[in-house]
């Protein structure tokens, strides 16, 4: 066996020398700083190994990449045993300062950040590249390119001093160059308008009011092939398909900002030749064996005879894929071919199918819970393990998920097809945990609790199982409220909730009563399908009304004297509700739409000393803008309510309008119907409106226009349009991570007054969402 081995380390041996010549000795010339042995650390040739000419350009680039050298040369020559190596070097100066000057709107702090995003340092004791230094350069040229500082400069300097140098990184921003006009040559007697497509450039906009709040009127130069391709495509949405947009021309003009300042702006002329009109020819559909021809025929918006729409061409087959991937045919593809008779100016389109074979959802997986178990995400899916992966479901999913409260999905789950059956597919959907508790204490004002001291502590994820737990202590001026609750939302594993809840509150009504109350309640909900829910819940409390307004007229009659006066009741209640809602937060909503029905029921068989009828209706709709940036929010809510038997109806429970959780421009409890005496004695009925836009400004700001209307109405009054009291303003929002809730500060113009003494003009102050 030992002369087999040593048989083998012969031959290899020999194998070795008659492959080649070996390294005799590496030289280093030209090193001061970088020592001979960080060299040969950085390179794979050694002394007495096999010389090799590929090697050697492998170890220039290993020396080039360190940064320690400003030239790099390798030499050999014959040695008497082999190879001799010289490796020369020149080495960079050492940075000995960085300094930095810059304006107001380009910091240090934002240059260096964004130079360590891109693995790049610049530190005194460094050694200087020059390369990295146009780098530099580029990335703060990138900068002002993307904050609109298009005549911005970035000068680099260097002094350098024996084998040190000092760099000074100059910054002049310069002014932002806002555009002030976008025209097109050639587009004259075509149909379309200017503003048609001025309206498609998203990211190089026309100057003007709005431009405060988005800055697009900022030219970007980053984005302007962007644009011109929105041009383009503007055109063939009015059937010039072979329309061609040509190189953007600039220049300055003088113009008047939105300020009244007197200031020089670009302006951009983008030539454009349209070509002929087409419309629509024949349209035949190829290649579908799922789903029938005719019915993809008439899903399409496009019709025979009509002038050719790209857009609605794409939206149709967006739509068709949305069918397709329903079914799990998530591979489907949709070619469309159009066949151009310039002569007649017809376009004859197939669409041409490529449908693909069924794909199913292999392994679900979640990245990123850390808190919140898996199954409870997992169970709020609707989609499972082995079945058709329904890419709408999935959609369904991700919407389900923010409404929930515990986790948010920011992007679409990565899908992994399994490289052995293309058929099965793997998803991760990466969630983010939200503010799962809060321990709360506050002092502020309130128009509901007027000023008021808060401690509290709640969690939508109690041990990361998505239980809600709820305990609060808060004593005001106007309100007093103590709570605490429990809620189990998936009862025995299933869509099933439980909650129970005790609490003791006293709450002061301006101008008409003090009422305190405790007790209980019990509630339980099921989602039945989807978007689609019941929920069921038994309260009782005790009541007791003081301080009642002697200005309320009533009081003096002696049949109501017992709904109307001070003293204590019970009521007992049962309130069944059917919803419907695909609103996608509960705290910041940008998208869904909400129905819901109320009944609640009191006294008769359940006892206590109040027995009525109670309705509410209400319907939400969020509607997003934009790319999803802007919102707009729509409420509409009836309430009515009636006794039975020989009870009337209390006062504290009729309705009151006013305040932010209706007409956001009043008081609250001020508007409803009034006695010949002016004191308010509440409706039987109410309706009001809500009108929202919503404008984010940064992630935690935004700006809120609204317009509110409604009226509540006694007895036999009609509800009219013509008997509203409206309010119209600006709301700004402040959203305070710590308390996961919004602060709202509402200026108001209410057109019609209460009183003669009234101002139309009003300042609120209110924490919590508009409506959800």
């Amino acid at each position: 066996m030992k002369k087999l081995l040593l048989g083998i380390t012969f031959v290899l041996f020999i194998n070795l020398f008659l492959m080649g010549e070996a390294i005799e000795k590496i030289i280093v010339e030209g090193n001061k700083k970088v020592s001979k042995d960080t060299i040969l650390f950085y390179i794979k040739s050694a002394e007495n190994g096999l010389y090799s000419a590929s090697m050697l350009k492998e170890d220039f680039k290993s020396l080039w990449n360190t940064g320690f050298f400003e030239n790099i040369s390798i030499e050999t020559e014959e040695g008497t045993a082999g190879k001799i190596v010289k490796v020369i070097v020149k080495e960079n100066l050492l940075i000995k300062s960085v300094a930095f000057k810059t304006g107001k709107k380009i910091k240090e702090t934002d240059i260096v950040e964004k130079l360590q995003q891109n693995n790049i340092t610049l530190l005194a004791f460094s050694y200087f590249n020059p390369t990295k230094i146009k780098r530099v350069e580029k990335i703060i040229k990138d900068m002002l390119l993307e904050k609109g500082y298009n005549q911005g400069k970035v000068n680099i300097l260097t002094k350098e001093d024996k084998d040190q140098v000092d760099i000074t990184v100059q910054v002049s921003q310069g002014p932002k160059t806002r555009i002030g006009a976008v025209e097109f040559p050639g587009l004259q007697g075509t149909g379309v308008s200017p503003s048609f497509l001025r309206w498609g450039m998203k990211n190089n906009k026309v100057h003007n009011i709005l431009s405060i709040f988005s800055s697009k009127d900022v030219y970007n130069t980053e984005k302007v092939a962007e644009d011109l391709d929105e041009v383009k495509l503007r055109l063939q949405q009015k059937g010039f398909l072979e329309a061609k947009v040509g190189t953007p021309n600039f220049s300055m003009i003088p113009k008047y900002s939105v300020f009244g300042n007197y200031q020089s702006m670009m302006k951009i002329s983008i030539p454009v030749e349209v070509g002929p009109r087409y419309q629509i020819g024949d349209i035949k559909v190829e290649g579908n064996k799922i789903i029938k021809t005719e019915y993809l025929l008439n899903t399409l918006k496009m019709k025979k005879g009509k002038t050719y729409n790209v857009k609605k061409r794409n939206k149709s087959i967006e739509e068709i894929l949305k069918i397709y991937r329903s079914l799990g045919y998530i591979y489907c593809n949709v070619a469309p071919l159009d066949d151009l008779d310039p002569v007649k100016k017809i376009a004859d389109l197939t669409l041409r199918f490529t449908e693909g074979e069924v794909a199913y959802l292999g392994k679900l997986e979640f990245k990123g819970n850390t808190f919140t178990k898996d199954h409870v995400i997992r169970r709020e899916w609707f989609l499972y393990e082995g079945e058709r992966l329904n890419m709408n479901a999935l959609e369904d999913c991700i919407t389900r998920m923010k409404q929930l409260g515990l986790v948010t999905i920011e992007k679409m789950p990565e899908f992994k097809p399994d490289p052995k059956n293309p058929q099965k597919v793997d998803i991760l959907a990466e969630v983010r945990e939200l503010n799962r508790q809060q321990i709360n204490f506050n002092v502020g004002y309130s128009g509901y609790d007027g000023w008021f001291i808060a401690l509290g502590y709640s969690t939508q994820n109690f041990m990361g199982m998505g239980e809600t737990f709820s305990i609060n202590l808060q004593n005001g001026t106007r309100s007093k409220n103590y709570s605490l609750s429990f809620t189990e939302p998936y009862l025995f594993n299933l869509p099933a909730s439980l909650g129970l809840s005790i609490h003791k509150s006293s709450l002061e009504y301006p101008f008409l009563y003090t009422r305190k109350g405790e007790g209980f309640g019990i509630s339980s909900s099921f989602r039945f399908w989807r978007y689609y829910g019941a929920s069921l819940g038994y309260d009782f409390e005790n009541v007791e009304i003081s301080d009642v307004n002697a200005g309320l007229d009533l009081l003096n009659n002696p049949y109501y004297y017992m709904y109307y006066s001070e003293g204590k009741r019970k009521i007992s209640s049962l309130s069944p509700t059917l919803y419907y809602s695909t609103v996608d937060s509960p705290i910041f909503p940008t998208s869904g739409t909400k129905y819901l029905i109320n009944y609640g029921y009191s006294g008769g068989f359940l006892g206590g000393d109040i027995s009525m009828h109670k309705l509410k209706l209400q319907f939400v709709k969020f509607i997003p803008l934009w790319k999803r940036k802007h919102t707009i929010g729509i409420q509409a809510v009836y309430q009515g309510l009636k006794g039975f038997g020989d009870n009337e109806v209390p006062i504290y429970e009729k309705y009151f309008l006013g305040g932010e959780q209706s007409i956001r421009g009043y008081d609250i409890y001020r508007i409803g119907p009034r006695t010949e005496s002016g004191a308010i004695t509440g409706g039987t009925k109410a309706f009001f409106l809500n009108f929202e836009y919503q404008i984010p400004i940064t992630p935690q700001f935004s700006a809120v226009a609204y317009y509110d209307m409604g009226n509540a109405y006694d007895k036999g009054v009609p509800i009219s349009f013509n008997n509203f009291y409206s309010s119209t303003g600006l709301e700004l929002k402040v959203f305070i991570p710590m308390l996961n809730v919004p602060f709202r500060l509402i200026f108001a113009y209410n057109s019609r007054l209460l009183f003669k003494t009234d101002s139309h003009f009003a300042f609120r102050f209110a924490v919590g969402p508009s409506f959800n």
